[in-house]
């Protein structure tokens, strides 16, 4: 361990001995505040005992030894101050009582009745503006019900709209096709069935491309139907 004390150390025991001068300091000022308070009591009260006394020897005749009691001066000369800031209004105070009605005054004379004058005639005045557009009335009742018009020509006959009982076609390799309706055939709903009219052997991969090509052919007659 080293002998010399931390700089921390150091600033704490200067602060205790500070902080013990300035209570020492403090407690010889109040000493002194009290010492002179009680001293002036002191001599005002020697004071005053003298002065009794000066007055008590007067009373008898004789001269005093301390001499007359002192003049205790003349009064200063009171002086007014200037006038301080008008302070806040205060809260209004209660409404006082109704006073009593006054007595009724004397009627005074009836005038003496004015002569009727006749003015000339005013001029036309101009004619005015014309106001501003009045609001919409209100919806009125409804009307009795019209007659019935007369029937209008027959139209055209329309095509036929009923399904094809069948077709055929011919698909890029050249196998002809023949579609007929499936059994349980539905008009609303019509559905068909194609079959080659000759039947090659064909290749997986042409067979998975005649597959396509019907399919594309019976959506395109069904949607000619529909």
């Amino acid at each position: 361990m080293s002998d010399h004390a931390s700089p921390a150390r150091i600033r704490r025991r200067t602060d205790v001995w500070f902080a013990v001068a300035v209570l020492a300091a403090v407690g010889v000022l109040c000493w002194i505040v009290v010492t002179m308070q009680q001293m002036g009591h002191d001599l005002r009260t020697a004071n005053d005992a003298r002065d009794a006394l000066a007055r008590q020897v007067q009373g008898l005749g004789h001269q005093p030894v301390a001499g007359p009691p002192g003049s205790r001066g003349d009064p200063g000369q009171s002086v007014t101050g200037p006038r301080g800031p008008q302070g806040e209004p205060g809260p209004i105070g209660p409404t006082g009582p109704v006073g009593p009605i006054g007595p009724t005054g004397q009627t005074g004379q009836t005038g003496v009745p004015g002569s009727s004058a006749t003015g000339a005639p005013g001029t036309a005045g101009q004619p005015g503006t014309a106001g501003a557009k009045g609001d919409p009335g209100p919806t009125g009742a409804p009307g009795a019900p019209g007659k019935d018009g007369a029937d209008g020509a027959p139209g055209k006959n329309g095509t036929d709209g009923r399904p094809p009982a069948g077709w055929t076609y011919t698909d890029p390799a050249g196998v002809q096709y023949t579609c007929v309706p499936v059994d349980g055939f539905d008009p609303n709903a019509p559905r068909y069935t194609c079959a080659p009219a000759a039947k090659p052997p064909p290749s997986p991969a042409s067979r998975r491309g005649l597959l396509g090509v019907g399919a594309l052919a019976m959506t395109g007659m069904y949607r000619r139907i529909q």
